[in-house]
């Protein structure tokens, strides 16, 4: 087997990441190389649209993401205007940032624009500082900057997972003032989330508004298609299984597709079937989205009265459904995050993955010199999600994990005019067009964003229908304090089953236990209405079979 094919060990995965897009993307400014515009939007063209006040200018189109004082962003600078006229605005304001995300705000996009911070930076004379910080590790570095009070930062950013712990910590600020007297368009009808539900369940917590939505990290699956279309992969799975390959619809497809692949080599080295992640944080979302769908029309991880699920039958049964998935796992996957994942594919090591839609940004299609980003190219398309079926339904779930979530740290001293650029920056047209930008890892979510052109040259034609779809029948993963110390827990049973130290029974009984003991520390906090909360933010969607 040649070099370029083997699994990727910490050596080669090292090297890798030298040689792709993956090591921009994990870089501490998020470039991922120029942005070559199609001719559609090449050019130069000067100047705001007839009415506009506000926005990119110098590429055609940029009218698209151009603004006045009726719409959103519009509505934010006039504020900061009105603040800077009273005393009230800062003259620099900071954002620590996840380090992949920096570029979409700091590199121009398209050929002839400007970046999205040099906008905001000559329409209000405010200097944005942006501090990047890794993607695991960032949630630490806000929580000490709450705890020892330095308020180093105005803005937080960090996983919409940490939204309840960051609040009850007090390490954020209440905007539902601000956003009254502002009034943000990411609820709009037409361009903003695709319900109502949704943009509460992204933007506020427990009835009030906490969080900025910057990011779309609904768990998608691709696959690759080139592969799937082979006759010799399309004979050989029907001699082996006795069905057609097709894109799965259950979980009792996926982990079919996942053994068949394991060990085979159709010209690229031998493959291994299950792309999705496994590892310690990042596995969760696997595990997460596994058990939504055991149940129909879900399987919540808490039963009505707040009490844990995990050592239940289907519990069970979704933690050796996981667990046994490991067998069909690259050697190397308790090791990777995303970027080393996003490897596995781009490398044809694996056939099919549920992960963060930027795998397609950063991996299929070209570069400026012409070279493809990666071996995929041109083979990925996208699906739905798999369910169970029952009854002729199935309950297709995806799950809401990370997800970068912006907040305006109670240590501000400017919190009204950090709000302002906050919204600013999350509003429909802004965020659609850092949404096209492939110099970072903010995803599209909003309706606007899958109807810009711009977006779906970045994330391809395949992804315009899928990632809305999947987004519809997403879950929430946990979200509401005392998530850090659930989500530990829970990791930490499924990993020691993962790696054989106990079975997946004896993991859930434990993790069971771990959460019953958290959940009466957290009582006082208001945990419990929290998780019944949740529940009427989980999707109802069947599908016909």
């Amino acid at each position: 087997m040649k070099n370029n094919n083997r699994p990727i060990t910490n050596q080669s995965r090292r090297s890798f990441l030298k040689s792709t897009a993956a090591v921009s993307a994990a870089s501490s400014m998020g470039g991922l190389g120029a942005f070559v515009a199609s001719p559609a939007f090449a050019g130069s063209h000067d100047g705001l649209a007839p009415g506009m006040t506000g926005g990119p200018t110098g590429f055609e189109g940029a009218e698209r993401f151009q603004y006045n004082n009726t719409m959103s962003e519009g509505r934010a600078i006039e504020g900061i205007k009105a603040l800077q006229a009273a005393g009230n605005a800062p003259e620099r304001i900071s954002m620590l940032l996840t380090d992949g995300a920096i570029g979409q705000i700091t590199k121009p996009f398209p050929d002839g624009a400007p970046s999205a911070k040099e906008v905001w930076e000559r329409e209000t004379g405010i200097t944005i500082d942006i501090i990047g910080a890794p993607a695991e590790d960032i949630f630490k570095k806000v929580m000490q900057d709450v705890t020892t009070g330095d308020g180093t930062f105005d803005v937080y950013t960090g996983p919409w997972n940490s939204t309840g712990d960051l609040v009850s910590s007090g390490g954020a600020v209440n905007c539902s003032d601000f956003v009254a007297k502002y009034g943000p368009d990411w609820g709009d009808p037409e361009r903003g989330t695709p319900t109502p539900e949704m943009e509460q369940l992204l933007y506020t917590y427990e009835g009030d508004y906490y969080s900025f939505s910057m990011d779309g990290d609904f768990q998608t699956w691709f696959y690759l298609k080139g592969i799937y279309d082979m006759p010799e992969v399309q004979d050989k799975f029907m001699s082996e299984t006795g069905v057609a390959l097709d894109v799965p619809n259950t979980w009792e497809d996926v982990d079919r597709i996942s053994a068949f692949f394991t060990g085979k080599d159709f010209g690229n080295g031998t493959m291994y079937g299950n792309g999705n992640l496994m590892s310690p944080f990042w596995g969760l979302a696997t595990f997460y989205a596994r058990f939504a769908s055991m149940e129909h029309p879900n399987y919540h991880y808490f039963d009505e009265d707040a009490n844990p699920m995990l050592n239940t039958d289907l519990g069970k049964q979704c933690a050796e459904e996981h667990v046994r998935s490991f067998e069909w796992s690259p050697p190397d996957a308790l090791t990777f995050t995303w970027a080393e994942a996003y490897g596995t594919m781009w490398n044809l090591i694996i056939p099919q993955t549920a992960i963060y839609t930027n795998i397609v940004k950063f991996g299929d299609g070209y570069n400026a010199d012409g070279s493809p980003k990666s071996k995929a190219t041109g083979m990925i398309n996208s699906h739905l999600p798999p369910g169970r079926e029952k009854d002729g339904m199935i309950n297709r779930r995806s799950v809401l994990y990370y997800h970068i979530t912006a907040w305006v740290s109670s240590k501000s001293k400017y919190p009204e005019a950090t709000y302002l650029f906050l919204q600013w920056l999350s509003s429909t047209r802004t965020y659609t067009w850092m949404t096209g930008n492939p110099g970072g890892y903010f995803d599209p979510f909003q309706q606007a964003n899958f109807k810009e052109p711009l977006v779906e040259l970045t994330y391809h034609d395949y992804s315009m229908e899928s990632i809305p779809a999947t987004i519809a029948r997403s879950a929430p993963s946990i979200n509401f304090a005392g998530q850090t110390a659930l989500d530990n827990a829970l990791d930490e049973e499924l990993q020691a089953a993962i790696t054989g130290q106990k079975s997946a029974s004896a993991a859930m009984d434990a993790a069971q236990k771990k959460w019953e003991r958290i959940i009466k520390r957290n009582k006082r906090n208001g945990i419990e209405d929290s998780i019944k909360a949740s529940r009427k933010t989980w999707p109802t969607i069947l599908d016909p079979a």
